[in-house]
């Protein structure tokens, strides 16, 4: 149950960082301009999102969640939603945009998430 609230949490908490205004990340003074800090937190966002799926499906008690299946369905659903959430920014959320650069770094972050969960599964 508990990895079950930590997936909704996740989508929640994506939800609410990506309906920021874009006037809350005005400030791109010093050596951090320099970084994609935008990029890399799409990754992170969307890599914890997708391990999220990931663990609730390894303590399931329903088999059919610990398949390849069942990993690429979450896979699909969290690149739509990345896709989906660049939309919603674009309509509804004041002075942010569309940006194809954003759905790759979300897509990058739920690609990468599955090996790194498999190699941090055979390790435990």
């Amino acid at each position: 149950m508990k990895y079950l609230i930590w997936v909704i949490a996740e989508i929640a908490l994506v939800f609410v960082l990506l309906s920021l205004p874009g006037s809350s990340f005005t400030d791109r003074t010093g050596w951090l301009y320099l970084l994609p800090i935008d990029k890399i937190v799409h990754v992170i966002l969307f890599g914890s999102l997708a391990w999220s799926f990931y663990c609730f499906f390894d303590q399931s008690s329903i088999q059919a969640l610990k398949s390849v299946r069942a990993q690429a369905w979450a896979m699909i659903f969290c690149i739509v939603y990345g896709i989906a959430m660049e939309y919603y920014q674009k309509w509804y959320v004041p002075s942010r945009g569309f940006e194809v650069k954003d759905m790759i770094a979300d897509a990058a972050g739920v690609i990468f998430a599955l090996p790194l969960y498999q190699l941090w599964k055979k390790r435990q």
